[in-house]
């Protein structure tokens, strides 16, 4: 997932509304989502869109478009999407119950929990803490091993399937043998920098420490006791409420559970019932372990994208946004704050935003993968919470 990308889109949203909606801010919440859904389905050539939005203790729900080309199936709350890298989210929420529970600690130099002599994963004597995977700053490469560099020079869906066939023949023995190539440049901790290879590692560690496949852990923590049961690992016995997916060049998608190498770096699949429930696990602010993943970590200026000094919380710094456990924070005045995170695969665009200051969030599944569509989803979600600003 391009996050850096994302960031900048979601700042600018921000601070600079779309033109496109701006005149529709004044319409009742169902109105302006109904103007947004139908402009988005036909402005960005989507095939589905679905929309939920918790405010005021209820829950809402919107849905446009197919679930399928060439067929009027209109999705539905209990629709699945895969959500790319919101998985990451869950992981680190399992993270934060480990914590909790004195099993680990954040600044843990994460070879206390590898079975092998890994003297690499450090630089200057600084070594890669548990907290490094979750907060984007490992500096772990983002594919290990790393992508064939054939694949440069080809399309989107023939990079796919190269992709794939690659990925497919590698094992969780192959992710610890490429881990012993890792060169670091830097001190862990002082850049950020996007990395599924780093959640792919946390989810092992978590694993190995609980001795328990992630996919139990998720249900354990979160699916179960949060009545979440749409949400878990795509797989093919469980494409019945699934939406099909589609890649940029408009060709069906292959599901990211064809790639199980990757799953916990962004093999979730889930709805937007599901992840309101989501969205009000972290809005309530008794939950320790929701609350110790929301807490940044560090503060990142939005105009290099370089690391910088840490401010005091809940200030107003729209020059800066920070980066906690998985989750991207963003408060540019004292009135306005928001949190999120976001997913891409090759056939899916998501987003999901907190507003804490409005107790109310807001999650926007999309079934094609495309950069309009990855662009136009965090402005959809400004506009909704703009209506609920004023309300």
């Amino acid at each position: 997932m391009k996050r850096i990308i994302c960031l900048i889109v979601i700042i600018c949203s921000i601070t600079q509304p779309p033109v496109l909606f701006g005149q529709d801010r004044q319409l009742p919440l169902d109105s302006i989502i109904k103007k947004l859904g139908e402009k988005f389905i036909t402005d960005k050539q989507a095939v589905g869109l679905s929309i939920g939005v918790y405010t005021n203790d209820n829950a809402y729900f919107y849905n446009f478009g197919s679930i399928q080309k060439g067929k009027m199936i209109l999705p539905s709350q209990n629709t699945v999407y895969e959500i790319g890298s919101i998985t990451k989210t869950f992981v680190s929420l399992v993270l934060a119950n480990a914590v909790l529970e004195r099993k680990v600690n954040v600044d843990d130099d994460i070879r206390k929990y590898l079975k092998e002599s890994y003297p690499n994963l450090e630089y200057d004597g600084v070594p890669i803490k548990l907290i490094h995977l979750a907060n984007t700053t490992s500096l772990l490469p983002d594919w290990l091993p790393e992508l064939p560099t054939e694949m440069k020079n080809l399309s989107a869906d023939s990079a796919l399937l190269l992709k794939i066939n690659y990925y497919n023949k590698l094992t969780r023995k192959d992710f610890f043998k490429a881990l012993h190539s890792v060169k670091l440049d830097t001190i862990p901790g002082t850049k950020r920098y996007h990395s599924n290879a780093a959640a792919q590692l946390l989810a092992y560690i978590l694993e190995d420490i609980y001795k328990m496949p992630m996919e139990k852990l998720i249900k354990k923590y979160i699916t179960a006791p949060y009545k979440m049961n749409g949400t878990s690992f795509i797989n093919s016995k469980n494409m019945e409420l699934t939406a099909t997916g589609y890649t940029t060049s408009g060709n069906e998608a292959r599901y990211e559970f064809v790639m199980p190498y990757f799953k916990n770096a962004g093999g979730l699949g889930s709805t937007t019932s599901n992840l309101v429930n989501y969205i009000k696990l972290y809005l309530d602010t008794s939950n320790q372990a929701a609350s110790f993943c929301l807490k940044k970590t560090v503060d990142i200026d939005a105009s290099s994208g370089k690391i910088t000094k840490m401010r005091p919380d809940n200030t107003a710094t729209p020059d800066v946004y920070s980066v906690a456990l998985s989750w991207f924070k963003y408060q540019p005045s004292v009135s306005s704050s928001q949190i999120w995170a976001d997913g891409g695969t090759t056939g899916f665009n998501s987003y999901l935003v907190i507003y804490p200051l409005l107790n109310s969030g807001v999650v926007v599944l999309a079934n094609k993968s495309d950069e309009n569509i990855f662009r136009a989803l965090p402005g959809i979600a400004y506009e909704i919470s703009k209506v609920i600003e004023k309300k």
